[in-house]
């Protein structure tokens, strides 16, 4: 019988040391999962704050141009706003008029293909955008609106870094935006937000506007785009005699080296479809290679027509001209530059006098 109750004895002494470590650790343990839950929903309060912000950004400068107009531009305090400029200039007072717009390219009849057939695996490989639609900017005084440069290449800066082509598209069509990159005139200056080295110049990763509602968003070296960026010029027909221009939105992105575009890279054109006459084909999408800013090596391209079909295309150039596919001419001298992706005994044709010089256009550089 005693050694019955020493063992009931050691069995309630397990119990008790049992149950003492239960009360120690399972407090412990909930303390632990309550502060985990509540990091989790604090990091998703933060990144919910980070969002709205950006947002209301579009809001308030919305806001803004519903209020009377001051007398002019703004300077910066911040030592992060560069102004590139041979000296200071005064705000003009007309819209800068564009020049070497982009010339469409004459096809052959192609086989009809429908826009629910448009070619995607090429273009998504390099990064191709959707369609932009066509706006056009209200036509005022820009010269008397104030901007605030390096607050709103801050505000594009961060949705620029966040893939918001959408909010981009906004941000441009803002008065304060455009006066920004009006006040640069006809020059090839521009205004910059991002890191820079010890004496100032944009090095790093940056964003910058030009004359002409032009920007830029990526990799900067001594002063210059080097690496890899997105360029982007949209077309506001800011003017009457621009009423008639086709293209609503160029944009380049890839491969940059001494503020031109230099090896692997697209281009993307979106038009006001409204304004497209004839047969011709209207280049939407290039991807190829570029030297200095011209095609040089092998393009892929896709054109859009009139009736919405699509077509693609290839070709190889040298040093910004086309080189042709064949001996061929036509009554006018037009030669073959480019042959139907799906139809071998399709061209695209063009002049040799044109055949020169075939780059990113109207790109502002002082290269």
């Amino acid at each position: 019988m005693k050694k019955n109750f020493e063992e009931d004895d050691e069995e309630e002494k397990a119990g008790l040391i049992k149950a003492k470590i239960l009360v120690t650790v399972v407090p412990f343990v909930l303390i632990i999962i309550i502060l985990a839950v509540t990091l989790a929903l604090n990091s998703r309060k933060k990144e919910t704050d980070k969002t709205s912000n950006l947002q209301q950004s579009i809001m308030d400068y919305a806001d803004e141009n519903k209020e009377s107009d001051s007398s002019g531009p703004r300077e910066p305090v911040n030592s992060d706003s560069v102004v590139t400029k041979e000296e200071e200039q005064e705000s003009p007072t007309e819209a800068p008029k564009e020049t070497n717009s982009p010339t469409p390219l004459k096809t052959a009849e192609p086989t009809a293909n429908k826009m629910d057939n448009k070619p995607e695996t090429e273009e998504e490989a390099a990064g191709v955008p959707g369609a932009t639609p066509a706006k056009r900017a209200a036509k005022k005084d820009y010269s008397k609106i104030e901007f605030h440069k390096e607050e709103q290449l801050k505000d594009m800066m961060a949705y620029w870094a966040d893939n918001n082509q959408k909010a981009l598209d906004d941000l441009v069509f803002l008065d304060h935006y455009i006066a920004m990159s009006f006040s640069l005139g006809k020059t090839d200056n521009f205004y910059y937000y991002g890191e820079t080295d010890g004496s100032g110049a944009p090095n790093g990763k940056g964003i910058a506007v030009y004359a002409d509602n032009q920007y830029y968003y990526g990799d900067w070296k001594n002063g210059e785009r080097s690496g890899n960026g997105t360029w982007i010029h949209y077309h506001m027909h800011l003017t009457d005699d621009r009423a008639d221009d086709l293209y609503a939105y160029h944009q380049y992105t890839g491969s940059w080296a001494k503020d031109l575009p230099e090896g692997e890279g697209s281009e993307h054109f979106d038009y006001d479809m409204s304004l497209l006459k004839g047969n011709d084909g209207f280049t939407t999408n290039l991807i190829g290679t570029y030297s200095a800013g011209l095609i040089h090596g092998e393009f892929y391209l896709t054109s859009i027509y009139v009736d919405g079909r699509y077509e693609e295309w290839k070709g190889e150039a040298s040093k910004g001209a086309w080189i042709y596919q064949s001996e061929s001419k036509d009554k006018k001298g037009n030669r073959t530059i480019l042959v139907n992706v799906n139809d071998p005994d399709a061209y695209t044709w063009m002049h040799p006098k044109d055949n020169q010089n075939i780059g990113v256009c109207c790109l502002k550089s002082k290269s």
